[in-house]
């Protein structure tokens, strides 16, 4: 059976080597705000509408006393525009994990690694042995929290197990001590 893409859907692949040029430059220009620095992570897809959205994982950083920091998706449009340079615009920046630079009791320490460290998966393998129904595939290492144990907040492809399924980018927060599995789909 062919794969047809819907017109208009995100054609969703984690990628979190360096950024083609053209997409590296707009992330710069759109993302030099006030107030805020932006460290990308991964492009975690495309999206055909009136040129071509790029959905980009990122931390942000905000410059404040309380050392903010949190995990964003950042999504550029651009636009092929003939006989010059393509038309770059900010469609959104949403805010899919809240954190801080500052490690306290319960809270969450935003501390993005690519590719995931060893240790966290080696706790993922221990909390995923018997899961069933979907591939995960981590991809980051966002954020830790210390609760009961540590809950690792990882960024994954998530794809169901079925024909046809469609690939989504979730942030899945694991814990070894207590055995738990914790899915948010952010793409």
């Amino acid at each position: 059976m062919e794969d047809i893409q819907k017109v208009g859907a995100w054609k969703v692949g984690a990628s979190t080597g360096p950024m083609p040029q053209e997409l590296a430059t707009a992330f710069g220009k759109v993302t030099h705000l006030m107030g805020a620095t932006y460290k990308p992570i991964a492009c975690l897809g495309s999206q055909v509408v009136n040129g071509i959205n790029y959905a980009i994982l990122a931390e942000q950083t905000i410059m404040n006393a309380e050392g903010s920091k949190n995990i964003v998706v950042i999504i550029i449009n651009i636009k092929p525009v003939s006989g010059g340079l393509p038309e770059v615009t900010l469609v959104s920046i949403q805010r899919v994990l809240e954190g801080s630079t500052i490690p306290s009791h319960g809270g969450i320490v935003i501390d993005a690694k690519v590719p995931v460290p060893d240790e966290v998966m080696k706790e993922f393998n221990v909390v995923m042995a018997g899961f069933v129904g979907s591939d995960v595939k981590p991809f980051a290492l966002l954020a830790t929290q210390v609760v009961k144990g540590v809950n690792y907040f990882l960024a994954c492809e998530v794809t169901p197990v079925y024909p046809g399924a469609t690939t989504e980018i979730d942030i899945v927060v694991i814990n070894a001590m207590c055995k738990t599995i914790n899915f948010t789909k952010i793409l």
